[in-house]
């Protein structure tokens, strides 16, 4: 997946409301304050007109220009969603997720492969609206997920991710050698789903799960960036282990997808639905706040994560660095079991300036991590955004039990060197206590060169090497 800077936050457009179409749809409204509150901006999109054909009417409300937009809203067609992101990108926008993406994340034959070890085991055949497989076509494709003298629990569903009434309509089917079962099931779901049928038929084998319900986890450029219920049983939180399934994510190449897991009784978590970040629900009684921090970060242009040799850079959004501000472990896995103390001051620190505004994506903390293991080993980010000559300051820390590893020298280098990547930095800087030889230390290894006192501190600096067009070529 490609992320471009674009220099401002993205704009996220929801459904508005019919009987107030300058406001968000009362089922939204929550989720677009939110979002303001992360520093997006907002517009409202007639949903009706889109669906009635007329994607470009249905941007009447949403300014032309608006550079990058995400959709949030309920379940499109490919079709209509291919067309409200044409409507956007002749309005001037940049949507995105990409018609290619959304049919990725919401059709099963299209992620399928990318998840077939962590999912259970599917087939599918292509057929018409109201006209099904022929029933010697549908009894291979049963017997192809079972074993010959074993009954195979399956559900009957079409290509896309369920959701909605969409959930009611998959139906369970308790043994799919019942080849006659089988064809009444199928027809039943063509008939269910009408001209809403996506792609065609699919069966899926059904596996033994422990009763700690169905977790959804949302994703943005790769990350998981909320975990929460499934919005069917807000009641169950289990936690997933998602250590299998991020390299997957990754893998898929879409921006902003969901997972549904859940517990089989050996005590694998198992995928039972990729979707898309779009249209799939949130669950009730959960902070959204983190997936809305993370789409205006990522769809700022800014990344979410910094990787490069051993290390790997966490962007620390404000819910998250609020947690960390307070101690708490936030979901990172800490090497001393909780972060430091110039951790949480650090996340301190960036939760003040994420409440004074503007919103600065990308110019915060970040949690340093293992890349192989994804323990957390402390933290390094920007003291705010570069200044108007291009200098910006970074700080690090380590927690103890982490030094003396060349971990620090790592992530400065990476960390300096996105930075002079960056349009506008001219000069990375770094200011140390006259006595803090180990950092200045690092400082040097990563390219730094003393540049004198400031202020009774000692003042290190990286400028940036520019070719004839003005690109960043490396740290000097």
């Amino acid at each position: 997946m490609t992320v471009d800077p674009t220099g401002g936050p993205p704009l996220l457009v929801f459904p508005g409301d019919p009987r107030h179409p300058r406001r968000p749809d009362p089922h939204f409204a929550g989720e677009a304050a939110t979002a303001r509150s992360a520093g997006a901006a907002c517009a409202v999109l007639d949903h009706e007109a889109l669906l009635a054909g007329d994607a470009e009417g249905a941007l009447a409300r949403v300014p032309r220009g608006a550079g990058p937009v995400w959709y949030r809203g309920r379940p499109l067609s490919a079709a209509r969603h291919a067309a409200l992101a044409a409507a956007l990108t002749a309005h001037g926008g940049r949507p995105l997720t990409s018609p290619a993406a959304y049919r990725t994340a919401r059709e099963l034959p299209r992620w399928y492969a990318t998840f077939r070890a962590l999912t259970p085991p599917s087939n599918w055949l292509a057929c018409a609206p109201g006209r099904a497989p022929e029933r010697a076509a549908l009894a291979r494709l049963a017997a192809s997920l079972g074993t010959p003298g074993r009954s195979c629990p399956l559900l009957v569903t079409d290509w896309g991710t369920p959701g909605g009434h969409e959930a009611a309509e998959t139906l369970r089917l308790p043994d799919g050698a019942d080849t006659d079962r089988l064809v009444s099931a199928v027809g039943r779901l063509l008939a269910l789903r009408g001209a809403r049928l996506t792609g065609g038929v699919a069966l899926r084998a059904v596996e033994p799960l422990d009763p700690v319900g169905v977790a959804r986890v949302w994703w943005v450029d790769g990350e998981p960036v909320l975990t929460g219920p499934h919005p069917g049983t807000p009641e169950l939180r289990p936690v997933p282990e998602l250590t299998s399934v991020a390299p997957a994510v990754r893998a898929l190449g879409a921006r902003f997808v969901t997972t549904d897991l859940a517990r089989r009784t050996d005590g694998v978590w198992r995928v039972r639905e990729v979707g898309d970040g779009q249209v799939a629900a949130l669950p009730p009684g959960v902070d959204h706040r983190p997936l809305f921090e993370a789409l205006v970060t990522a769809g700022a242009g800014f990344p979410l994560t910094l990787a490069a040799g051993r290390v790997a850079l966490r962007a620390l959004l404000p819910a998250t660095a609020a947690r960390v501000a307070d101690g708490e472990a936030a979901g990172f896995d800490w090497i001393d079991g909780a972060p430091a103390g110039t951790t949480s001051g650090a996340a301190g620190l960036a939760v003040r300036a994420a409440a004074a505004g503007p919103c600065n994506p990308g110019w915060g903390v970040f949690v340093l991590t293992d890349a192989v293991t994804g323990t957390a080993l402390g933290s390094i980010g920007f003291h705010g955004p570069p200044d108007d000559e291009g200098f910006v300051e970074i700080g690090y820390d380590l927690s103890p039990s982490a030094r003396g590893a060349g971990r620090a020298t790592e992530a400065v280098r990476l960390l300096a060197g996105w930075a002079a990547a960056r349009p506008e930095v001219r000069t990375v800087c770094a200011l140390t206590e006259p006595e803090n030889t180990p950092s200045q230390r690092v400082l040097e290894r990563a390219g730094f060169r003393f540049a004198g006192e400031r202020e009774g501190l000692r003042a290190y600096e990286a400028p940036a090497v520019r070719d004839a067009d003005g690109a960043a070529e490396r740290l000097r």
